[in-house]
């Protein structure tokens, strides 16, 4: 199916189009990789009336499925929701409908729960963002992955930045090692358990499927079917471009894959946007643990950051994970008849975000 947008016409540099729906089944964008004499900046662009399910839409490729689309299943999800509830949900949905979070162009990510950038990849997502605006004048734009206590943000003058959600760190260089021993004990439990450990040279198709199929348990049939469903085409591409590389634990005894992750990096820090572990295993075994361990392991030995995203907090904080706020910027239209709407919803969110912490996301859950 074609794009409902029009791609990118007169920038000074060069773009290839691929359409998303090849590398996310659930995405109904078109992603656009520029090659800036510095860096090269993806951008997603979805599509301005998308055919798909809402509740299926993946949440890293449409921001209306992200910021609000979860709330909306978690209302929808209550049997018997109070006359305020439903009042809030009828909220969402005009939120949803109205603001410009569908239709938000989100420049410098991937279609990854996290996109690291190096500094000058950073930089220059600043400097591009006011052609790029005047390229599609009727959108809004976004950035997510944001952190600005460790980030020069040139950001234009009408831009918001908004709180996202808890991400967790940790920089073991210089041999660091978390405190807490549960972090000793996963590495203690991996060394012993007898699976064979396999990194990117050793995925073959079968391999790669039988990940694929890993993360579909944990992240869709588990969680939510609003996390991405990639493709074969989306790894290929991955590894071609130099955005993944896979890591794995097999069973000997099966010669099955049992865990696997995709680990995205850039510079000195590495993250997993891919996770998956067979859940039909007794969870005794441990296999997120272990999983977690293979992954900090390979940080210990190259002294890399390992940015564990978001999600199982207190899990990760029992490993000595640090946790941060990430943060997104969102730009209203430059012209159209939505940008007098889109700055009121974007004003809303803002004032509704205002004294939000790091603290009160980590006390609810995060």
């Amino acid at each position: 199916m074609r794009s409902s947008t029009p791609p990118f016409t007169g920038l000074p540099w060069p773009t290839v189009e691929t359409r998303l729906s090849t590398l996310v089944r659930n995405a109904e964008a078109t992603l656009i990789e520029i090659t800036h004499p510095e860096a090269v900046v993806p951008v997603i662009v979805p599509d301005l009336k998308p055919q798909s399910d809402p509740r299926e839409r993946a949440w890293v490729t449409c921001m209306e499925s992200g910021l609000i689309g979860y709330v909306i299943d978690e209302l929808t999800s209550r049997q018997r929701p109070t006359r305020l509830q439903a009042l809030a949900l009828n909220a969402y949905r005009t939120l949803g409908a109205c603001g410009p979070w569908r239709r938000a162009v989100q420049v410098g990510n991937l279609p990854f729960s996290t996109t690291l950038r190096s500094e000058t990849g950073n930089r220059v997502i600043w400097e591009i963002l006011p052609a790029l605006r005047e390229a599609m004048p009727d959108r809004p734009f976004a950035v997510r992955n944001v952190y600005p206590a460790r980030q020069e943000l040139a950001m234009p003058d009408d831009a918001s930045l908004l709180p996202g959600r808890p991400i967790y760190r940790f920089d073991y260089a210089d041999g660091n090692l978390p405190g807490p021993s549960n972090f000793k004990r996963d590495l203690k439990l991996l060394n012993n358990s007898g699976l064979i450990e396999v990194g990117d040279d050793k995925f073959d198709e079968e391999l790669i499927r039988q990940g694929l199929e890993l993360f579909d348990q944990l992240y869709r049939q588990k969680h939510s079917l609003r996390n991405p469903d990639y493709t074969e085409e989306m790894i290929a591409m991955g590894r071609k471009r130099g955005w993944l590389n896979l890591r794995g634990l097999i069973d000997p005894r099966t010669e099955r894959l049992v865990a696997f992750a995709g680990v995205h990096e850039v510079g000195r820090e590495m993250s997993a946007p891919l996770i998956g572990y067979d859940r039909s295993i007794d969870q005794k075994v441990g296999l997120y643990r272990q999983l977690l361990a293979l992954l900090a392991k390979e940080a210990i030995r190259r002294g890399m950051i390992d940015d564990s995203s978001s999600g199982a907090g207190e899990f990760k904080r029992n490993r000595g994970l640090l946790p941060e706020l990430e943060y997104f910027a969102i730009l209203p239209p430059l012209t159209g008849v939505r940008r007098p709407s889109d700055r009121g919803f974007i004003r809303l969110r803002k004032a509704l975000m205002r004294d939000v912490t790091l603290e009160q996301m980590l006390a609810n859950g995060g």
